[in-house]
Parts: structure tokens; sequence; C-alpha cells
């Protein structure tokens, strides 16, 4: 029997995903890098071409222009920083967490877009939104909300392996609903079965996986590149072994002299630095110390104990008090002491364990979000777009092409506003995605699993 054109490219969809397990196998972090370089571009254009002849669908016809607003702003701040110009602006966007804030703004807006219609009602309820996201994501929650995964999810986690992974199944998962297809529902079965394959039941050596130089740097892409996006998710979930230690513990270590050789060598502590600091604070007759001074090197310090002397003291008069009194009798965590080298931090990511099955799904996720899209361009009708608009997106592509083989820290730079709008710009498709799940599968509760007829 011959195979409908729909079931053709399921069951071909499930080829890829096999092809793309084995690719994420044996080269995790070069079929990342070729993938997001060489087909992403060509996804971002097509993709926010496809969007905008559908309104992006969103209720109103200029609802879209938030979402652009919000890309613009993003990428300007992450260009200011890029390519050294507007410091300030940076400075900023960091200082009153802006990053953060618009994201999340740009998402919770975009529920409003999908499903909102009147105006008015928009208007005053992006209002109330707006309120709220400056409250919840302002810097003075800055401490209690790092260790929030819902924040980490939204911020860390929507713009990369959530939207490439988790919403990619959405948009597959209401399609394969809306026309009630079987071949379409097996491939959600493959789409959450191999990848569970690939990360956890085959084997993982950490010995002989291949990592190219090109892979290892351009990764790191300067510092610019996903290295710091995987270290923050294994560092987060407590995917890194490491000992704990009480602040008894880490008191009695650094105030013995026996272990100062330690601590220089391993650059903890400036010996000269912490002579002079407690000399000049013995000195200041009313200040009251509550416990042992306490030398940390700031460079080992999470950003939100960045403090302005090299030296701290936990004393009563300090304004970082507060926030350093909860931990006194509690084993030290993770996110105060951060004395990882770069060496080590590399370890983590390319070689251990779970930095390698972290890596394989990331690869499977982001080169099959890809070739999932150029797959269904029958069906999409992605490609069906006035000629002038399809020179300029090859054009583009090519001259994005371009600028990854030349340098790959470039190409993210000059790539960030498309990679990231495209992202802001799909957030209605996303909503309505999960809505239409939703109405299927409550159809199909109530009337089995046969084609709606068409009206």
């Amino acid at each position: 029997m011959k195979l409908l054109k729909e079931d053709r490219i399921n069951y071909l969809n499930i080829g890829l995903m096999l092809i793309t397990a084995v690719l994420a196998y044996y080269f995790p972090f070069e079929t990342f890098l070729l993938a997001y370089a060489y087909l992403g571009p060509l996804h971002y254009l097509t993709e926010i071409s496809w969007l905008h002849d559908r309104q992006y669908y969103a209720k109103g016809k200029w609802d879209n222009i938030a979402l652009w607003i919000v890309g613009i702003l993003l990428s300007y701040a992450a260009f200011a920083k890029d390519f050294g110009f507007s410091k300030d602006v940076y400075d900023y966007f960091v200082e009153m967490n802006l990053f953060d804030k618009l994201l999340v703004f740009a998402l919770f807006a975009s529920v409003l877009f999908a499903l909102v219609k009147n105006l008015w009602i928009k208007l005053g309820a992006i209002f109330l939104l707006y309120l709220f996201v400056g409250g919840w994501l302002s810097p003075e929650r800055a401490l209690a909300n790092s260790e929030s995964t819902t924040i980490f999810a939204l911020t860390a986690l929507i713009p990369t392996l959530i939207h490439v992974y988790v919403f990619t199944g959405l948009f597959m998962l209401y399609g394969a609903l809306k026309t009630r297809s079987k071949s379409g529902l097996w491939q959600i079965v493959g789409f959450v079965l191999v990848p569970l394959v690939l990360v956890f039941s085959l084997p993982v050596d950490t010995q002989k996986g291949f990592l190219s130089n090109y892979g290892k740097n351009a990764y790191y892409a300067k510092g610019d590149g996903f290295y710091n996006t995987n270290y923050l998710i294994l560092d987060h979930f407590d995917l890194i072994k490491e000992q704990k230690l009480t602040n008894k513990e880490y008191l009695e270590i650094i105030t013995k002299d026996g272990n100062k050789d330690y601590f220089l060598r391993n650059k903890l502590i400036d010996s000269a630095a912490f002579l002079a600091h407690t000399d000049s604070i013995s000195k200041i007759a009313e200040r009251s110390f509550v416990i042992k001074p306490m030398p940390i090197n700031k460079a080992n310090l999470a950003p939100e104990f960045q403090f302005d002397h090299l030296l701290y003291f936990f004393d009563t008069s300090s304004r970082y008090i507060s926030s350093i009194n909860e931990y006194r009798f509690e084993p030290l965590p993770k996110k105060i002491l951060k004395s990882r080298s770069k060496k080590e931090i590399d370890a983590l990511i390319y070689f251990s364990e779970f930095g390698i099955m972290l890596m394989r799904f990331i690869a499977f996720a982001y080169l099959y979000h890809y070739l999932n899209w150029f797959s269904k361009t029958e069906v999409i009708r992605w490609h069906k777009v006035p000629k002038v608009r399809f020179i300029i997106v090859i054009v583009v592509w090519l001259a994005s092409s371009a600028f990854y083989a030349y340098d790959y820290s470039l190409g993210l730079s000059l790539l960030f506003f498309l990679s990231f709008s495209h992202v802001l710009l799909e957030f209605p498709l996303n909503i309505v995605s999960i809505v239409g799940i939703g109405t299927e599968s409550l159809s199909i509760f109530k009337n089995g699993f046969k084609k709606p007829v068409k009206s």
C-alpha cells in the first residue's frame, strides 16, 4: 500500500532521529557546532519569514512589535559587550537583571498575544505583567532566585534546550493529534526514546571520546560560546561531584599557618594583602567582629559575593553581614566558593561522564530541531515566499556561514540578533501548540481517534 506524503515524512523523521543520534554519540561537540553554524542561520531566516506570513500566530496585527523590540534591546546590549561599545548600557542591563526580565516578560506576554484579541485587555495585562516580572526578577532578589529551578529554566533553558527540544516536541505532537496521524504519534515515541537511549543507555568512555581541537576551541569561542551554558546546567542540577566543608572547617583550614602554602599556591589568598588588611582593621576600635577574620579571594566567588575588598571580615557593621550569616554554621555551598580553574572546568565539560551525556543530548536536540524543520518543507511550505525575500534569505545565510567559518566567536556575536529573535517570535506559536494539544486531546477523548470532518 502506497504511503501518504504525511506518513512518508514522519517515517523519514524517525530515520533522521537515528542518524542524528549516531552523530551525537560519536562526535557530540562537532555535531552541535556544525549544525548550529550552518543549519541554524538558515532555520532562523526561513522560520521568521514563515511566521511573518502567518502574523506570528498572534491575535493582534502589531503584537509581534513588542517581541521585536525585546530582541533589539537584548541584542544591542550583547553587541555592546562583544564589540566594546556602550559599556554603560551593558553594565546597566547586568545591574538591573534586564536580560532575564525581558526574556521572561516576552514569554508571558506571548500568552496574551496568542490568546487575547482585545487591545485594552492586553495593554492592562501587559502593564501588570511588567510590574510582576520587574519585582520577581529584581536585583534585590538575585540571591534567592539563584537557587530557583523555575527561574533557571525560564532564563537559561527556554532559549536553548527547551526551545529546540520541548517546544519542537509539542509542535510535532500538536500536528499529529490535529491530523489524527498514527505515524506522527510513532514519531513522537521515537523523539522521546531515542535521546533516552543515547544519553542513559549507551556507554560513556571519558578517556577515548572524540574531541577535535576545533570542537574544543569553537565550543568555548573565546568565552562567548555554549561552554558556560553546559557548566551552569551541570552546576545547577548538582551533577558536579565535590567536597563540601562546614564554615568551621573552612575557617580552621585558612587560618592555620600549616595550610598557608597550599592556599598561596592555589591563589586562594594573598598573604601580604591579608596581613595588611588585618592590621588596618585591628586599628579600628569601634568595629565589632563576629567571628575570626575570613580571607576570601573575590575572583573565586560567585557574582553575588564580589566584594569591594580582596579580603572580607564578618563584622556587625558590614552591609553584607545578612547575606553571609546564613552560611556560618552550615556546609559551604558551591555558589560561595568558586575556585575551579578553566582546566578543571574543561575536564567537567569535555571529559566527565555527566558532561559527555549532557553534550550528547544537546547535539541531538539541536541537529534534529533543524532537520525536522527542513524535512517538512512540503507540509509547512516555508519556501513559498516572494523571490526577492528568498534571495535575501540565501544571501544572508551564505554570509552567516562565512562568518562562522572565519571565526566561530564572531559568528555567534553577529548572529545573536537573528538566533535570539527567532526564539522570541516563536513564543506565540508555542502557546498555540500547547492549547491545541489540549483541545485535540479533548476531542479525541470525546469522539475517538478519527479524523475530524472538514467544515
